[in-house]
């Protein structure tokens, strides 16, 4: 949940600490520079990339759930529970690939030696994106990584020629991606709605070019 005020610093900070947690300080990096350009030419534009940006490069993926099982599940129950063996976990991996008529991942149970098998998994999240990583070749995990690709690009062409008569246009593609949500057909669902709202704010700011130049 986004706060429901804070500024720049506060925002590249928190996010930047969360991105060198889930990846590494190369991801951190590259989440800061693209932020700072951005605020460099408007702060209330940098805010909105440090936002949307870090909504796409923090994508939920198996080697993320894994870190936050072990490194917060483990210890909140340890501290409220004596004993927490009988610990039962409801997944969908796709890796088991199983679906239900309608097409959508059916989740499966395992038990508590899954706390051991997200402590392990979570080391691997250095394979994440590259072509070793086994997750990585999902419909999801695919759409995920063109999502970022997109969004770096459209920033680059705003931070090109930034549309100085409409900067709430360009604020508002910036943080687009805070509407893509949940998982799975839930988070395509949300990705289509997002790249239909996207066509009408990239035609928003390209139609007061196309207007100057009929006159």
């Amino acid at each position: 949940q986004e706060p429901v005020e804070e500024d720049l610093e506060a925002a590249i900070a928190r996010r930047r600490a969360h991105l060198k947690a889930y990846q590494n300080e190369r991801l951190a990096r590259r989440y800061e520079a693209l932020v700072r350009r951005a605020a460099a030419i408007d702060a209330e534009f940098g805010l909105a990339v440090a936002k949307g940006y870090h909504k796409l490069l923090a994508y939920k993926d198996e080697y993320e759930v894994a870190r936050l099982h072990s490194e917060t599940l483990e210890t909140a129950l340890s501290e409220t529970f004596a004993n927490h063996g009988a610990l039962r976990f409801h997944l969908a991996p796709p890796i088991l690939g199983r679906k239900d008529a309608q097409g959508r991942p059916v989740k499966s149970e395992f038990g508590p030696w899954m706390m051991r098998a997200f402590g392990h998994l979570k080391r691997f999240k250095v394979l994440r994106g590259t072509p070793l990583d086994p997750f990585g070749h999902s419909a999801e995990r695919r759409m995920e990584r063109r999502l970022i690709a997109e969004y770096e690009a459209d920033i680059e062409a705003l931070l090109a020629d930034f549309p100085e008569d409409h900067p709430d246009v360009a604020g508002a593609l910036a943080e687009l991606p805070l509407q893509i949500r949940g998982f799975g057909h839930v988070k395509a669902a949300h990705a289509e709605a997002a790249a239909r709202r996207r066509k009408e704010l990239l035609q928003g700011l390209r139609q007061p070019l196309l207007d100057r130049a009929a006159e």
